[in-house]
């Protein structure tokens, strides 16, 4: 049974509107459910609408809009037109490793003396180093381009002038107060940048940078699009909200991604069966990505990369198969911490008491923690630091946020503990002296209290409208399958559905999760919900219940239908 202490869901339903629902009911000739759903989006009128439903090209912002951008593309085309060498200095997750890619290959379409440098996570940690830039000077470079990284590295990027490297960074993370003295800086979050969308990731800012390239250089202007595929796999993996361009980003992305050129990205498609599907953001965050993802988690971070560089079949077939293992030993890795954190938590944390939590252990693998730490607040719904501990007393850990938390924020007043840091909003990372581990506990949990209340740290499941089941039908369905590519800022729609029965006993399945088939007024519907497992008693003995669920289709035994996909459970 669940611990009576950890925070159960409260069911809520959004606020309506209705006089602005019956507008758009009226204008687009949608059902009131539908309505209130995009309403819920904040679309109004028929022209937001339009544009929701149907992104396209026209809809990019002007690259030259990013402070710097016009200083950035000559310094690049003239290191081009000198044979200068170029090294792209990328960060090792999925953004950075798809940016590292698209960039390098559209430095080789103009003709550049390029290479890259990623460094390595579990030696050399997160951004720029002295390390780095040493081994980039190396190679006799004169101009290093940051992916992802390097809005916090002045100490590096000091060294790279010392050296006689420029350096133009490319980051998307939030810019602290000093910031490094490079060449150029591109980072719509920077105070004086009048760039219009500032959530791009770091790979979105790299096709900024190729579309002003193209614009800038003999190649056909629309020559940058040709990379959205992989650029919509960063942009998926990096968790940034899909609105204005980068739901553009994924939606043309997705469906060019299906159909890719790119010959390691076949292969690894092919192996994870999703060759030649109409590929959703749960496809590429759960299946594509962490394979891309876990030879860098793992210490091996140019596997990624030479999996999406490669224009060998072979090559891209063997590369392939070794990401996907390597993620199998990455996920069993993933078990183990998570496992012992969740131990950890109800051993060591009050509840009641505790704001934030704050772990770590030898035995865990930094390469892991970050996603550990996801899972730990999913669970507990509290701020959340995993640490890796090293044997040279060094903790490495990663944040994870709850909503309305900003991290970087609160770490900002325990900035004296750590030796590094950065991040923005809902995730962060950074490094500490093991020996700062409980005074950072301490202080970081007194800092999550002056922020949040009690009432903060119970999760909310927010649902667009109430319904019954009979408002659900397979049209209903097919027009909220045309709302994606969903993901944050754009959140598959949530119903709320109360007064509910057990048409039949639910039963657990899979060992944790619970399958039921419910009705209410004569009407049933299937409803699965993953990981409610614990809870069987629970729905099994009462009166009648409340469910937030997603809308799904069901396939079994050849046969399709609509099944609920539970979000939360309410007990009335």
């Amino acid at each position: 049974m669940r611990d009576p202490a950890i925070p159960r869901e409260i069911l809520i339903v959004r606020e309506s509107e209705p006089q602005a629902a019956a507008v758009i009911s009226k204008e687009l000739g949608v059902s009131s459910l539908i309505s209130q759903v995009l309403v819920a989006r904040n679309l109004r009128t028929f022209d937001e609408c339009k544009r929701f439903f149907r992104p396209d090209m026209s809809h990019f912002h002007d690259p030259f809009l990013f402070n710097h951008m016009e200083k950035v593309v000559s310094r690049i085309l003239a290191a081009v037109s000198e044979g200068e060498k170029i090294v792209v200095y990328g960060d090792y997750d999925v953004d950075g490793i798809t940016g590292t890619v698209v960039l390098l290959q559209f430095l080789q379409r103009l003709g550049a003396n390029c290479s890259h440098y990623i460094p390595n996570r579990l030696t050399d940690g997160y951004g720029m180093s002295v390390k780095g830039i040493d081994a980039i000077a190396s190679q006799k470079a004169s101009l290093v381009i940051s992916v992802d990284c390097g809005i916090t590295a002045v100490e590096p990027v000091a060294h790279a002038q010392s050296c006689g490297i420029d350096t133009i960074i490319t980051d998307h993370h939030e810019a602290p107060a000093v910031v490094p003295q490079a060449f150029a800086i591109l980072n719509p979050k920077m105070p004086e940048c009048p760039y219009p969308f500032k959530a791009l990731a770091g790979v979105g800012i790299i096709l900024k940078l190729c579309h002003a390239l193209a614009v800038r250089s003999s190649l056909e202007d629309d020559a940058w699009l040709d990379y959205i595929d992989i650029v919509s796999v960063g942009t998926a993996a990096d968790i940034v909200p899909l609105v204005d361009e980068n739901r553009v980003i994924s939606k043309l992305g997705f469906q060019q991604l299906s159909q890719t050129k790119n010959v390691g990205m076949q292969h690894l498609l092919a192996l994870k069966k999703l060759e030649g599907k109409a590929l959703s953001t749960a496809d590429v965050v759960f299946l594509i990505a962490p394979c891309i993802n876990a030879a860098g988690r793992l210490g091996d971070q140019d596997r990624g990369v030479k999996l999406l560089m490669t224009k060998d079949p072979g090559e891209a077939q063997l590369f392939a198969r070794e990401l996907v293992e390597i993620n199998r030993e990455r996920q069993a890795l993933d078990r183990f911490v998570q496992e012992a954190a969740e131990q950890w938590v109800l051993q060591n944390v009050n509840l009641q008491d505790d704001y934030a939590i704050v772990a770590g252990h030898e035995d865990w693998h930094v390469g892991v923690i970050g996603i550990s730490a996801s899972k730990i607040v999913d669970r507990f719904y509290r701020p959340t630091f995993l640490f890796s501990y090293d044997k040279d007393g060094i903790a490495r850990g990663s944040a994870r946020s709850i909503k309305g938390f900003h991290l970087v924020e609160a770490l900002r007043e325990c900035d004296d503990l750590f030796l590094s840091y950065g991040g923005h909003s809902a995730a962060a990372g950074g490094s500490m002296l093991i020996e700062n581990i409980p005074t950072f506990r301490k202080r970081f949990n007194e800092v999550v209290k002056s922020r949040v209340s009690q009432d903060d740290l119970v999760p909310r499941v927010v649902s667009d409208t109430e319904v019954t089941i009979g408002d659900l039908t397979p049209k209903v369905l097919n027009i909220l399958k045309q709302m994606g590519p969903f993901g944050p800022g754009n959140m598959r729609p949530v119903f709320l559905c109360k007064g509910l029965n057990n048409r039949y006993p639910p039963r657990v399945v899979g060992k944790k999760h619970l399958k039921m088939v419910v009705s209410t007024h004569g009407q049933v519907m299937d409803a699965i919900a993953f990981n409610y497992g614990d809870r069987h008693t629970e729905v099994s003995t009462a009166d009648s219940f409340s469910l937030a669920f997603s809308l799904e289709e069901n396939v079994w035994n050849g046969k399709t239908s609509l099944q609920m996909k539970v979000k939360g459970i309410a007990v009335e």
